[in-house]
């Protein structure tokens, strides 16, 4: 279907992110600070929302592990490397964006795993008609910490809400006003 959903989708919605400031989620008694991991997905999905903003490819890329796993309408992407291709192909189209929050942040009582479920919006240009579309969608992200106690996405499933990719209206043109003389 579309390439460039799946780049929006992605992360979409995700949220992907190496989350550097979760490795000290424990409380003194040893158990999870679930908590603080939950906010530093949210403060790292802000990260992500500016990222797909300014089309950063390598910032949104870092953010899987090695061997993670990306699925998006049109799109599926084995490892980091071909995600990485997959944003790179996206960030070319001028009308690519993605805006994604998540509704639902979910830790294991291990703290080694973590979710993410959320919404998206994106826009891109359909490369068949070459017209703008706009979509919404549904994603699950799938974090796990890493051994040096980063968060990395492993797992990143996204879907388009039925009915929802629709083309962008055309903008009216502007219209001049008339002079009126007293």
């Amino acid at each position: 279907m579309r390439k460039s959903i799946s780049i929006g989708l992605l992360a979409t919605a995700a949220g992907a992110m190496a989350l550097s400031g979760c490795n000290k989620a424990m409380t003194n008694t040893g158990a999870v600070d679930t908590n603080m991991v939950k906010q530093a997905i949210k403060a790292d999905e802000a990260k992500q929302n500016r990222d797909f903003k300014a089309k950063d490819t390598e910032a949104l890329a870092e953010r899987y592990a090695d061997d993670a796993f990306f699925v998006a309408p049109g799109v599926t992407a084995n490892g980091s490397t071909a995600i990485r291709q997959v944003f790179a192909n996206a960030s070319t189209d001028p009308a690519f964006s993605v805006q994604f929050s998540s509704d639902k942040v979910g830790v294991s009582a291990s703290g080694d795993m973590a979710y993410a479920r959320g919404k998206f919006t994106e826009k891109y240009t359909d490369k068949k008609s070459g017209k703008v579309m706009t979509g919404s969608g549904s994603y699950l992200t799938v974090y796990q910490k890493q051994s040096d106690g980063n968060w990395k996405i492993v797992e990143d499933v996204a879907a388009a809400d039925p009915d929802s990719v629709k083309p962008v209206p055309p903008e009216k043109p502007a219209t001049r006003a008339k002079m009126v003389s007293f």
